[in-house]
């Protein structure tokens, strides 16, 4: 329910244009790399996607993380696309949980192209629209820029790395013009971006159309709809219904905690704590 109703607030350009003027003192971070959820994964890319263009002062650890999302999936799906074409016959006793083969590597090999694609346009989306806003997001590609080098000449990424590369090589050769006493540092490399991103002008950048995603409704939601909101009626309003007359969804019978003590004291101290 979280992410659809992010997703629907992704849709607005006022909402995007707003929460961006926002600034967190911290962020908890949640690791999905582990989840195998293709649902969650695409409903907060597509959140992403459709708030890329309005991106403003994309923090140095968000950016940094943006990059790392793409290394993540790349190694996922290089590692994918070289089962798939040279056929390994692996036992799969011989690898550990995480390395495991999937049922069908053909189906999970398309997933994760389509997930670098969304990152690749997230990216995208950013350089092209907001590039001067987002200095660290700059600085996060150019430190990782070899995350995007084996998917220069890939067909179905090309076209997407075209933008990165052309902001990289017009960094880059502003970075080489330098003359500078000692070594480089973050706050100096920050230094020549911002003073450089007052120079972009996007020459040769191709201007793809943004990625809108949508929340599409189910042809009957009300069979969701009604049992979950009766649900949280039931369980947070403090009304008081017979369990035994509701026939919605599956209600456990309420028990006197005082009877439950008595026949089972060991068993409910273990379910409590």
């Amino acid at each position: 329910m979280v992410l659809i109703i992010l997703l629907i607030l992704s849709q607005d350009a006022s909402f995007n244009a707003s929460i961006h003027k926002l600034i967190l003192p911290s962020v908890p971070c949640i690791n999905m790399s582990k989840m195998r959820d293709v649902y969650l994964h695409t409903n907060c890319l597509a959140a992403l996607a459709n708030m890329a263009p309005h991106v403003h002062r994309l923090s140095s650890y968000a950016s940094q993380c943006l990059v790392s999302l793409f290394d993540l999936l790349s190694r996922k799906y290089a590692k994918l696309a070289e089962l798939k074409n040279d056929k390994m016959q692996i036992n799969d006793s011989e690898l550990k949980d995480d390395d495991k083969l999937p049922e069908d590597t053909s189906a999970e090999l398309h997933i994760y192209t389509d997930f670098l694609r969304i990152v690749m346009e997230i990216l995208n989306a950013i350089l092209t629209y907001a590039l001067p806003r987002n200095p660290e997001v700059i600085y996060a590609i150019m430190h990782r820029q070899e995350v995007f080098q084996p998917f220069r000449n890939h067909p179905r990424f090309n076209e997407l790395l075209e933008n990165i590369f052309s902001v990289l090589d017009f960094f880059n050769s502003r970075m080489d013009a330098q003359k500078l006493d000692g070594e480089w540092s973050v706050e100096k490399v920050l230094q020549v971006i911002n003073t450089n991103c007052r120079f972009w002008r996007g020459d040769g950048m191709k201007m793809f159309t943004q990625l809108r995603f949508t929340c599409e409704q189910e042809s009957h939601p009300e069979e969701f709809f009604i049992p979950y909101v009766w649900q949280l009626l039931i369980s947070c309003s403090g009304f008081r219904f017979n369990p035994s007359s509701i026939n919605l969804f599956p209600v456990e019978l309420p028990v006197e905690i005082s009877t439950l003590m008595h026949l089972f004291p060991k068993y409910l101290e273990f379910m409590v704590h």
